[in-house]
């Protein structure tokens, strides 16, 4: 058993034991203390009891790598390689299986362009992967990759969970298909509806030399994804930064 998980029973059991002693207010507390910290390991990058996760790489120089979710998609994909050429930059896309199978030629295409494919689940449940059993985590990944394979695309071992979310199954299910769990170091939540300008006035402090940075295609607002992306690709061309694609060798998980 992970000893965080004997950790957190032995929370819950001496909860018991002091309600069954009649100390019912200490038993309350000791059944919600741990609590937080297991959120934490599900929505921060940086907390990593769930299993290692990259979020950052080796380099000696102003490197980044620049990670792209959520696609493929007709309404973003094509110009989101064009952004790329125009700066010379390279990326990995973490692609949804769903969309793989709708748009196989789009995937081909970011693979022909150079770039590296990577797998975000099957059908992105960002809301509901937290909780799902060892069947349903293992389908996820695994469809992604039939997905891929089906599609005729070449693919990296590497895994992100929609939102980062993670469950205490998912490491397991990685570990026996030696793929990795990458996550990130710097992001700008323009995912989640932030407008493109404060979106990359959040990332900006956060991009460093090993930055494993975060961006996103399709969804509910291509446009503002498209727009940061830009904005992102040029403050790195200001900075002198390159957009590089690291081996698994120079992945750090601290």
């Amino acid at each position: 058993m992970k000893p965080w998980l004997s950790l957190f029973l032995g929370f819950k059991v001496g909860a018991a034991a002091l309600a069954f002693l009649h100390h019912p207010y200490a038993a309350l507390v000791v059944f919600f203390a741990p609590d937080p910290w297991i959120v934490m390991q599900f929505v921060l990058p940086n907390h990593q009891a769930f299993g290692p996760a990259a979020t950052r790489f080796e380099t000696s120089g102003r490197e980044v790598w620049l990670t792209i979710d959520d696609g493929p998609d007709p309404a973003s994909t094509p110009r989101v390689l064009e952004l790329l050429r125009k700066h010379g930059a390279k990326a990995t896309f973490f692609v949804v299986g769903e969309q793989v199978e709708r748009h196989p030629e789009l995937a081909r295409l970011i693979a022909a362009e150079g770039h590296t494919i990577g797998n975000h689940t099957h059908s992105h449940p960002a809301w509901s992967l937290w909780a799902a059993g060892r069947a349903r985590t293992a389908a996820e990944i695994d469809r992604c990759v039939a997905a891929l394979l089906l599609a005729d695309v070449p693919f990296e071992r590497f895994f992100r969970p929609p939102v980062g979310v993670r469950n205490p199954l998912l490491a397991a299910e990685l570990e026996a298909r030696a793929m990795l769990l990458v996550l990130w170091s710097a992001r700008g939540l323009e995912g989640g509806g932030r407008a493109p300008e404060s979106a990359m006035r959040r990332i900006a402090p956060q991009i460093r030399p090993g930055a494993i940075v975060l961006s996103h295609e399709s969804g509910s607002r291509p446009e503002q994804r498209l727009e940061f992306l830009t904005l992102l690709l040029e403050h790195l061309s200001r900075e002198g930064y390159r957009c590089v694609l690291p081996e698994r060798p120079e992945l750090r998980t601290r």
